[in-house]
């Protein structure tokens, strides 16, 4: 999740998580208390007012609960999204954007589908674990626990105030290179955070295990009802490029002759700095070394790529697993097209390339998306709004049932057209 349009400032991160123990976050008394207050990143904004999101199509009722890490210095929270039986009378939970879905706090674990697979979360950079609603609980209808992390970059990743910055980002931008234009408005939290390799990977990772752990705690309610075998990723922006290099093992590489500048991280264009100029991926024992073998499908919504655009080909190539890319198709605000399009392209698996029409970047994060205080949105988002979001829903649920859960009646839904807001929609090595 981005924004180009630069704010104000303020906070220097612990670039590198400590060991994490499961702690009550009453008792985690030497970590600082993580903010869970909306906002991008270090921007405040002011949620909506209650606004009602897309209805989940699915079969099950959609609890969610939240548990909290203790790291060496701050707390990590995560919330668990299940599928539930809401208590009669109960009131949904209103996500900290103010958008209101059919999720219900501590309700109940509805066991009837258990064990139910794992989705994997990492929302985009800046955005807060409970802003894509629809999405979340729509896969939860459908028979899957999805679990989603309140990033280090939530609430703290800056954007510059060097006004020289602020415009190449924003004509990027207008020339539709987003990808560029968000490394350069987030210059300072990515060069001090080496593209966010010193934090987010250690956190998707943890999450992970933690919440794979909770199904063999028997005083946890997802004991015996978390199908560990059976795993996925998903992830927006920042969240869809760890998607691809942690859940689909896009490559690294460091082998190539970099060009001028690009070996140097204090070159000020950070977007022509590669990440091989930083230590974090320097140390990796590599080019893969972040896979997780464990994930055995992903889909990547609207992810950029903070890899050499020259290699981009190359590392999408060990991307052996099935993979759904999704994008809306806002020329100014989305994640730039042939980014995408490479990974798309040049992976070795069963792909699906879906592109969702008069969408922009924020559409599937919808506590942004209908926000009128997110700037450089685009305005089409509050249009037809349901109609698009159950392009996402209908996509990304039959993608999981068909590759997750092995159901073959998925796959009509998976290759058809059944909405006029598929603006294209293409697969290859099915």
């Amino acid at each position: 999740m981005y924004s180009v349009i630069p704010r104000l400032i303020g906070f220097k991160p612990a670039v590198m998580l400590a060991a994490l123990i499961l702690v009550d976050s009453v008792s985690c008394q030497v970590c600082s208390e993580a903010d869970l207050s909306f906002g991008l990143g270090a921007n405040a904004l002011e949620p909506v007012d209650s606004v009602a999101t897309a209805d989940p199509t699915g079969t099950y009722g959609v609890g969610i609960t939240f548990k909290t890490y203790c790291s060496g210095d701050r707390n990590l929270t995560v919330s668990i999204w299940y599928p539930a039986t809401p208590a009669d009378g109960s009131s949904p939970y209103v996500s900290s954007g103010g958008i209101v879905g059919q999720a219900y706090k501590d309700a109940a674990l509805d066991s009837s589908g258990g064990p139910y697979p794992l989705i994997l979360f990492s929302a985009g950079l800046g955005a807060v674990h409970d802003a894509y609603y629809f999405y979340i609980q729509n896969l939860v209808s459908y028979g899957y626990v999805v679990t989603s992390a309140q990033h280090l970059d939530a609430r703290h990743a800056n954007t510059t105030t060097n006004v020289t910055l602020q415009l190449i980002a924003a004509v990027d931008a207008l020339a539709g290179n987003t990808n560029d234009a968000v490394i350069t408005t987030y210059t300072d939290w990515f060069r001090e955070t080496q593209y966010a390799f010193t934090y987010r990977p250690q956190e998707i990772e943890f999450n992970l295990n933690q919440t794979l752990a909770l199904a063999d705690d028997a005083s946890s309610i997802f004991y015996e009802n978390i199908d560990t075998e059976n795993i996925g990723m998903s992830g927006h922006s920042l969240g869809g490029f760890m998607t691809n290099v942690i859940g689909g093992g896009a490559g690294i590489y460091c082998d190539y002759v970099m060009l001028t500048g690009e070996d140097n991280p204090e070159n000020p264009l950070l977007a022509d700095v590669s990440p091989c100029a930083f230590d974090a991926i320097k140390d990796l024992s590599s080019p893969l070394a972040l896979q997780d073998s464990r994930i055995k499908a992903i889909i990547a919504l609207a992810a950029p790529s903070f890899i050499v655009k020259r290699q981009i080909a190359r590392s999408a190539a060990n991307i052996q697993i099935p993979l759904m890319v999704m994008t809306g198709d806002n020329f100014t605000s989305e994640t730039t097209e042939s980014i995408q399009k490479l990974v798309y392209n040049n992976s070795q698996g069963p792909a699906y390339w879906v592109q969702i029409q008069d969408a922009d970047h924020f559409l599937v994060g919808e506590a942004y998306g209908l926000n009128p205080n997110v700037a450089l949105k685009g305005d089409e988002d509050s249009v037809n709004f349901a109609d698009k979001a159950a392009v996402y829903m209908t996509y990304s649920a039959a993608f999981f049932d068909y590759y997750i859960k092995g159901n073959t009646s998925a796959l009509e839904a998976l290759q058809g057209t059944h909405s006029s807001f598929v603006e294209d929609l293409r697969y290859r090595n099915v």
